[in-house]
């Protein structure tokens, strides 16, 4: 997402579980012994869809690493699945709320069969994941405990086997994967590189669209010992979580000289620091190379179409978001601009494209005008304010 507009729109469906609820989600079982089974997916805009069966009928799902599995409640009640317990769950924002834990019977992914497995339970309505993605729930990390889960970017598959001889791994491109949580959520080291060096635990989530994502905690750990360039300083919102936008607060945007993920070098690595309480690597990494978690082994497997990314990239002087389906200013990072824009600020037109009649999903599922465009001018409203143009470009 880094490149684009969404960077600040999507990274947000990650659910960790409060530290005093002591449910666990990895429950269940594959029915079938031997198993290896290559399952298609569509990539929408960075995110993963899949078709799951249930009871003889095919479903949009997010495969997603970043998340237990989890249904919507139109799915659950449509399907007649009995109801469950109640427990606290929190999203990228640490926003908290209770959500049902049921468990499904029977689910089928390609010839794989997943037995009394749990899930979670979305009661909201008007959500964007589901409205505009058109899907009927998430496939998350808990179902893939005894599994090896290998996506293949360039054939548009994701294959799931329990035994590693099928998928031809190679052991030099191997680090070790650490399984976190009530949910498996898995982890991979990445060796952070500027003026000194540091090594971090950073969660892999497919269900996150851009790169690399450094959260506050660590960036706050990392500053001192000149790990990065911090390139700027804002203050607004730039997530949206399962349950809601963001908190107000000040982020950064920083500059990695050099990452190393398993072996392969990436240079120039911009990003924006987020509130979660876990940095992570999303589903961007595989326009770079093919990805295997070994949950069985707790082994990270990423082999690179090429040995060297650089990922340097001008920038935009802020960050959009959306909020209450508008397209509106998140983080002003340019000094020159915080007098003239603030958080908050709706985006009424940019090059001549009228945005106020534009669908809120073809913002979220369609390539960015912000991601395709050097210079930008852009129509600005503030609240019960006359609109103003501004003309933009990439430094």
């Amino acid at each position: 997402m880094r490149r684009t507009v969404y960077k600040t729109l999507l990274f947000f469906f990650i659910l960790s579980f409060s530290h005093a609820q002591k449910t666990s989600l990895n429950k269940g079982r594959i029915t079938t012994k031997n198993y290896y089974a290559e399952i298609p997916y569509e990539d929408v805009n960075g995110k993963l869809i899949i078709p799951v069966a249930i009871k003889s009928k095919t479903y949009r799902f997010l495969f997603d690493t970043g998340a237990p599995n989890l249904i919507t409640a139109q799915l659950k009640e449509q399907l007649a699945f009995d109801s469950g317990n109640d427990i606290s769950v929190s999203d990228a924002n640490n926003a908290k709320q209770n959500m049902e834990v049921i468990t499904i019977p029977l689910f089928t992914l390609g010839n794989i069969s997943f037995k009394n497995t749990a899930s979670l339970v979305y009661t909201g309505t008007d959500n964007i994941l589901f409205d505009c993605f058109k899907i009927d729930g998430i496939i998350g990390s808990n179902i893939f405990k005894k599994s090896i889960v290998q996506i293949l970017s360039k054939k548009k598959l994701i294959v799931i086997t329990n035994n590693p001889k099928k998928l031809n791994l190679k052991n030099q491109k191997a680090s070790k994967l650490k399984l976190v949580g009530s949910q498996s959520s898995p982890y991979i080291i990445v060796e952070l590189n500027g003026d000194k060096k540091a090594v971090e635990d950073v969660l892999f989530d497919s269900g996150a669209n851009g790169f690399y994502d450094l959260c506050l905690k660590h960036y706050n750990t990392f500053k001192p010992h000149h790990i990065f360039t911090t390139l700027s300083k804002g203050q607004g919102a730039n997530s949206i979580g399962l349950f809601g936008v963001g908190d107000m607060q000040n982020q950064y945007r920083v500059i990695i000289p050099k990452m190393t993920i398993n072996g392969t070098v990436f240079k120039n690595v911009i990003t924006i620091t987020d509130s979660d309480d876990n940095s992570r690597i999303g589903s961007e990494i595989l326009n770079y190379g093919n990805v295997t978690i070994d949950f069985k082994n707790k082994k990270f497997y990423f082999e690179a179409f090429d040995p060297e990314v650089n990922l340097e990239e001008k920038q935009f002087g802020f960050t959009p978001t959306l909020m209450d389906k508008k397209m509106v200013v998140g983080i002003v990072w340019d000094a020159s601009l915080k007098e003239k824009i603030q958080f908050g600020d709706e985006i009424l037109e940019v090059n001549g494209i009228d945005f106020s009649t534009i669908d809120v999903c073809d913002f979220i599922t369609n390539t960015s005008i912000f991601k395709e465009q050097d210079t930008l001018d852009i129509l600005f409203k503030k609240h019960m304010g006359e609109p103003y143009k501004i003309q933009l470009k990439r430094h």
